[in-house]
């Protein structure tokens, strides 16, 4: 178990590939490196004038380090310690590549073309764009249609497009949905039933995508198809990741899950864990979970099967 500062609120984690953890500490306006060996170093974000930038959606870099989106700021945290940066701060020029104002990012991932998607809105709609070190930010395409709301989880699908989960909080038509969008901008989309309240993504050994969803596990296939997997005692599992075992794993409240694409689910209690969010492949095997309640990040092998 690693303790990290108190009232930090763990937002996300991510694993490089040498091994590297690194955890976004909303609150703390912070990014927290952990060496294999387990050596904790803070990285505060750049900042100005204005409300702090609180990183809430990591995705590891091809190239090394991290991206993160917080805020009005979405950047990139190489492993020198040095940050890369766009915001719309007119205070502080974005010291990354064009000098763009990304907006406020909602969500990441690496895309198919090996650059950073991340969606955010403008000009009352939302649309996506990508990040590269080289050339900057530039606009993918609008997500125009019913759905054209804010994206809460994305992954890049078996076909080579990206999907995503959309959410809209506190409306009375309780719009929620599942999009998907091409590098030539082609967007398309599908409803999901009143209440689904989709989340984090990850992309399955099955040619499908899985999302977490009030009380249970949602999976649509390439061809839009939808299936629903409750989970027992669960109000909403937090994260969800591919496993080395081609099975899907969860956070959901102090407990780990695992489903298998048969839909067959098993729960494991974390001793001492109170609220896991973030969940990660380890490389040495087994999982890190963020536990946001008790500000520590956990190591869990799986009991044998």
């Amino acid at each position: 178990m690693i303790r990290l500062p108190g009232n930090a609120f763990l937002a996300d984690i991510a694993v490089s590939d040498d091994g590297t953890l690194w955890v976004a500490q909303g609150r703390l306006s912070a990014i927290a490196e952990i060496s294999p060996s387990g050596k904790v170093t803070q990285h505060p974000l750049p900042r100005g004038a204005g409300f702090p930038p609180y990183p809430y959606d990591l995705q590891k870099s091809p190239d090394g380090g991290i991206w993160y989106a917080a805020g009005d700021q979405l950047g990139r945290l190489a492993p020198s310690g040095k940050f890369t940066w766009w915001d719309g701060n007119t205070y502080a020029r974005p010291n990354g590549p064009g000098g763009k104002d990304p907006g406020f990012p909602d969500a990441l991932t690496l895309g198919p073309d090996n650059t950073i998607w991340f969606e955010h809105p403008e000009r009352g709609g939302n649309v996506m764009s990508r990040a590269d070190m080289k050339r900057g930010l530039s606009r993918i395409g609008p997500m125009k249609g019913k759905f054209d709301i804010p994206v809460r989880g994305m992954a890049t699908g078996p076909d080579g497009a990206v999907w995503f989960s959309q959410q809209l909080q506190y409306d009375e038509d309780d719009r929620d949905g599942v999009g998907r969008l091409t590098a030539e901008g082609q967007y398309k989309e599908w409803p999901l039933p009143k209440g689904t309240v989709p989340q984090s993504m990850v992309a399955g050994p099955d040619e499908a995508l899985w999302f977490t969803e009030r009380r249970g596990i949602g999976r649509i296939d390439t061809g839009g198809r939808f299936s629903h997997f409750p989970v027992r005692a669960s109000q909403h599992p937090g994260d969800i990741t591919l496993g080395p075992d081609k099975a899907l794993w969860f956070t959901t409240d102090h407990r780990v899950g695992r489903l298998t694409t048969k839909g067959r689910i098993t729960l494991w209690p974390v001793r001492g864990a109170k609220n896991l969010t973030g969940i990660a492949p380890a490389r040495g095997g087994g999982f890190w979970l963020a536990d946001r309640d008790t500000d520590t990040v956990r190591h869990f092998t799986p009991p044998p099967r």
